[in-house]
């Protein structure tokens, strides 16, 4: 059932009645993503009426982590602690890690000590790892099976617990819990029934550590085409697993990431987020940019006799810039996007260097022919159009080493590439751009005219 303008009436008018079973029914029958959505309507009354009725069909989890974490926390304030507790308790336990992990440290602690003690322990384990790692995106609920298990027994155990878990692999593993092979479904059901799980489960697996880094766990799981990956500890204990739907998050993650960063944002600085924060991110940003405008006017003031001499140079000057700003970004977002998706694993860095090189310096010549040929045409002027070309065709070269080098230096000294490149391409090719076209037109009066 689709959420509609009807669907949300009748919900809202069933939240404030009894009926709770028609409530239920409906709720049923539309997706938990679909559901979330609900709470931009909802007063704060009907929330937690809302949230309850979600618990009840067992939709809370899943509804309430599509929110944004800052409605998130403003529902969490909005319900009492008993219903906190008793909604984490019964959510998955990657899920429950999330929840507490938008709340205030003394706020999750009290929470956690009203959590009983097996469940408190395995969340203060999620909660340790680091942020953006394995350890906090998998999932604790794994299919596993013994490897001693005969292919017969392990079909009849696959089609009684399916109901309760989602299977992607089957898991093996020892007495001891440690991970020991995998099978597939198809091997499974093809095997001849006597057969042990032992003989017949592939026991080379990729697996990831719990403080693997989230991005490298997207990579393996693209490069393989896994449906999903293990999570093991140091001494091959099963964890958990990372599926691939949690694999699409942390890359639209990843790529929200980069494409904040490129502009000197946070990633949490959205529509939704309050206008004090948004400045508050974004005013340090806008100052170094006031900065680095300074530093690239200033070297176009070293050349204010010229340009007084020869006016229409004032005229061009953008056509240099706006140029060479444009190759050293194409260049940089193919170097970065190459460092992010391991396309540097079918090529050397100086052999990408060098094609970047190659393919900025020719854009350069194609463009700054063109702009040369019709600067003579515009203005009739030989000199400057020549001016033009040769700067254009300079600053492309400088562009496209820039826009290719500075990412890969970032990358070599950990840095993150996407956050710290755009500004300092955009800074030295502006700064050389106005240099070489304003240097070489002050060289062209002295010599030509």
């Amino acid at each position: 059932m689709n959420l509609n303008a009807t669907n949300i009436a009748i919900i809202k008018r069933l939240l404030g009645g009894r009926n709770s079973r028609s409530l239920k029914a409906i709720l049923l029958k539309i997706e938990a993503a679909d559901l979330s959505k609900l709470f931009s309507l909802l007063n704060d009354r009907e929330i937690r009426l809302f949230v309850d009725a979600l618990m009840a069909v067992d939709k809370a989890s899943d509804a309430l982590k599509e929110l944004p974490p800052p409605n998130l926390i403003e529902i969490f304030k909005k319900i009492d602690t008993q219903k906190l507790v008793t909604l984490l308790t019964y959510s998955p336990e990657d899920d429950s890690s999330y929840f507490l992990s938008l709340l205030d440290e003394e706020e999750a602690i009290q929470i956690l000590n009203l959590i009983e003690p097996t469940l408190r322990k395995r969340l203060n384990q999620l909660l340790s790892y680091p942020e953006d790692s394995a350890g906090r995106d998998m999932s604790t609920q794994v299919f596993t099976l013994s490897s001693s298990l005969r292919a017969q027994d392990a079909i009849e155990e696959v089609r009684n617990r399916t109901q309760e878990e989602s299977v992607y692999y089957i898991y093996c593993t020892d007495e001891s819990g440690r991970l020991v092979g995998v099978i597939s479904l198809r091997a499974l059901v093809t095997a001849p029934a006597e057969t042990p799980l032992s003989e017949i489960m592939k026991k080379e697996v990729v697996t990831v550590k719990p403080t693997t880094n989230s991005q490298k766990v997207a990579e393996l799981v693209s490069h393989y085409d896994f449906v999903a990956i293990p999570v093991v500890s140091e001494t091959s204990e099963l964890l958990g697993i990372i599926t691939v739907d949690d694999v699409l998050d942390i890359i639209q993650e990843q790529a929200t990431a980069d494409i904040y960063a490129t502009a000197g944002l946070q990633e949490d600085d959205r529509v939704y987020t309050k206008p004090k924060h948004s400045i508050k991110n974004r005013l340090p940003w806008m100052l170094l940019n006031l900065m680095l405008a300074i530093l690239v006017s200033g070297v176009v003031a070293l050349f204010e006799e010229t340009m007084s001499q020869l006016i229409i140079l004032a005229t061009l000057n953008n056509i240099v810039a706006g140029i060479g700003g444009n190759t050293a970004i194409q260049t940089l977002t193919v170097v970065t996007r190459g460092l992010a998706t391991g396309d540097f694993n079918f090529i050397s860095y100086y052999k990408a260097i060098f094609k970047e090189v190659r393919v900025g310096l020719t854009l350069g010549i194609a463009t700054g022919t063109c702009a040369g040929i019709l600067v003579y045409l515009w203005k009739g002027s030989a000199v400057v159009g020549a001016v033009i070309c040769v700067s254009m065709i300079l600053n492309s070269l400088v562009a496209s080493s820039m826009g290719a080098i500075i990412p890969i230096l970032l990358k070599r000294f950990n840095r993150d590439p996407a956050a710290g490149s755009g500004v300092l391409v955009t800074t030295l090719t502006d700064s050389f751009g106005f240099f070489s076209f304003l240097g070489i037109a002050t060289l062209a009066l002295k010599y030509f005219t």
